[in-house]
């Protein structure tokens, strides 16, 4: 884990830059906002996905950068959206104010709103890649982020607050609300690499248990009030979550089928995908399956 924690430490310092830069600080109290999330720190997971992608299929990181960093921005905007009063009323964030607690509603509404729209711009921009995968790799990129994908599953996962779910239902919620934007980042950093499509099949399965394996780790810690829990709890909230459904040991065991899978997908793949191998077992480690 320490190799990791050092690739994952390097590979965050790079993307942290690149964010930087293509929103440097120009003064006006928006731009200030936006900085104050999307440089807060965290995993950087999709985009480190991003950049892993395109490395297992013998691409360069630096090409897929811009990719990696429009996915981060769609990200960021989807936590200070769902942040808001309106959605899930978080007072945190990464253990600082949410950004409507520091800015006012209005303008955490104009954060995402920007955020979303600087990462199309951002892939748009991008140099170095064929233009027929870019066009590509901005459609899925779009699909994940709407109403196929994340912003559905978070229409869904509304609707569901304070009922009775399945694991079924509750699958479904996640493989749109967190799965999809996990899911397109593989995608993307592949797609931009150039991938066979018999290796892009590989990753995008990988992609799909991942997302779900990740999404399992994050409901067990936040039922158990882990350190990586922030904000309002899921009970209290009454959302709809695989602890809800399964309880801790069977989501812990459903965490691990779901990352035993993800490595099955990469096995013919070799050492190039050694990194994305240990981020999945690392995002299950967290919860203890």
């Amino acid at each position: 884990m320490t190799s990791l924690g050092s690739h994952l430490g390097v590979r965050a310092k790079l993307i942290e830059h690149s964010l930087a830069h293509h929103l440097p600080r120009n003064g006006a109290r928006l731009r200030h906002a936006v900085r104050y999330s999307l440089l807060a720190g965290g995993k950087r997971i999709r985009p480190i996905l991003t950049l892993a992608a395109a490395e297992a299929v013998g691409g360069s990181a630096r090409t897929a950068l811009p990719f990696a960093c429009a996915l981060e921005m769609i990200h960021t905007y989807s936590l200070v959206h769902d942040d808001l009063p309106a959605m899930d009323d978080d007072d945190l964030r990464r253990g600082r104010p949410t950004s409507h607690k520091v800015y006012g509603e209005g303008l955490a509404i104009l954060v995402g709103d920007a955020l979303l729209t600087e990462a199309f711009r951002v892939m748009a921009e991008a140099r170095g890649i064929p233009a027929e995968r870019a066009r590509l790799a901005i459609a899925e990129v779009a699909a994940a982020a709407g109403e196929r994908g994340m912003v559905g599953g978070q229409a869904l996962d509304l609707a569901a607050e304070g009922k009775r779910t399945t694991l079924r239902q509750v699958a479904g919620i996640h493989r749109l609300k967190t799965g999809a934007l996990l899911r397109v980042s593989v995608r993307v950093g592949a797609l931009v690499a150039g991938a066979k499509p018999a290796v892009l099949r590989r990753l995008t399965t990988y992609g799909e248990h991942l997302g779900l394996a990740f999404q399992i780790a994050d409901d067990i810690l936040d039922a158990e009030g882990g350190d990586d829990a922030d904000g309002r709890k899921d009970r209290e909230l009454g959302k709809a979550t695989y602890p809800g459904v399964l309880g801790l040991d069977g989501a812990r065991r459903h965490a691990a089928r779901e990352r035993d899978r993800a490595l099955a997908a990469l096995r013919p793949l070799g050492a190039r995908a050694e990194p994305l191998r240990a981020i999945v077992a690392y995002v299950v480690s967290r919860a203890g399956a």
